[in-house]
């Protein structure tokens, strides 16, 4: 399936279940919320997105503790966080965070290049996914946000559908 129309598939199922939407993006940098918007019909259930780029964003705009920020900001609590503040901040039924290194180099010792966290919070499940994609810096940030709708659109299946 071409990526716009994964895109028009999100939209579509989230109308048809009438299921709203947000993000908190790190090194996608809004580029989610760009595919979905990209969609006739989707203020219809994305409420919004924030893209939070720096540790400093984070703690500003999700009120996150900078505790809770690993260093090189990337990593799987950080990213669940990520995602239930911003469900609970923008008042959605679903929510994605992500964060990850895009390379050319790594923002610490134990993070790799490639190395992108996905977390779904929503219908009181909190799913997150550990991938370690290859090539480019531009190459990782579109399949990140590709992964993204696909990961949207099988928690959807599992825990709104079935």
């Amino acid at each position: 399936m071409e990526k716009m129309e994964k895109a028009a598939h999100l939209v579509e199922t989230l109308i048809n279940y009438h299921i709203s939407l947000c993000t908190a993006e790190s090194c996608t940098g809004g580029g989610i919320a760009d595919r979905i918007t990209d969609i006739p019909g989707a203020s219809r259930v994305f409420v919004g997105g924030v893209v939070v780029y720096t540790p400093e964003a984070k703690t500003i705009l999700l009120n996150l503790p900078t505790s809770e920020i690993p260093l090189g900001a990337v990593g799987e609590e950080l990213t669940v966080s990520m995602a239930s503040r911003a469900k609970s901040l923008l008042g959605t039924d679903l929510a994605l965070g992500i964060t990850g290194a895009l390379g050319p180099t790594s923002p610490g010792d134990h993070i790799k290049v490639g190395q992108v966290y996905i977390s779904i919070a929503g219908l009181g499940h909190q799913e997150v996914t550990q991938i370690i994609f290859s090539g480019d810096r531009q190459t990782i940030k579109e399949t990140a946000v590709e992964t993204s709708i696909d990961l949207l659109l099988a928690y959807i299946a599992r825990w709104y559908i079935a």
